[in-house]
């Protein structure tokens, strides 16, 4: 799917073994969540050939699904990309619930996608795995941390 804003030619796709250092790259940026890794399970944003966007899902046990990793390079941030990857996978995914984990902060940006929030003791065990696997790692120290899931 090709979208031309700002005079930019982005192009969403499912990632391919040559796109894992750059996703890479951008995760560490942010200091993303790198855990499990399979470049199968992204989609990416590129800008030309340049990676500008990532996201992935990620399947934890018991089929659960987890919205995970999404980025996008502070040079194209507020321009829709993240919304567009974020579409690209519920479409994926349709009919199955996928949570995600996130600062409260971005509530609202999720919520325009149908997410709602779920309280911790409400998660399927597989997930709340993975909620208690994320508040112990260090970037989640300073975030009120929130679980949602798609209505």
């Amino acid at each position: 799917m090709k979208i031309r804003a700002n005079n930019l030619n982005i192009i969403y796709s499912k990632a391919s073994q040559k796109d894992e250092i750059a996703i890479i790259n951008l995760l560490k940026s942010f200091g993303s969540d790198k855990s499990d890794f399979d470049i199968n399970k992204f989609y990416t944003a590129k800008d030309d050939k340049k990676i500008i966007g990532c996201v992935r899902i990620k399947i934890l046990e018991g089929d659960c699904l987890e919205l995970s990793s999404l980025a996008v390079d502070s040079k194209y941030q507020h321009q829709g990309i993240g919304s567009k990857l974020i579409e690209k996978i519920l479409i994926q995914e349709q009919g199955r619930p996928i949570f995600l984990l996130t600062s409260q902060n971005k509530e609202l940006f999720y919520k325009k996608f149908g997410f709602i929030i779920i309280v911790p003791r409400e998660l399927p065990s597989e997930f709340k795995k993975e909620y208690e696997r994320i508040l112990a790692l260090p970037f989640s120290k300073n975030l009120k941390v929130i679980a949602m899931v798609t209505k």
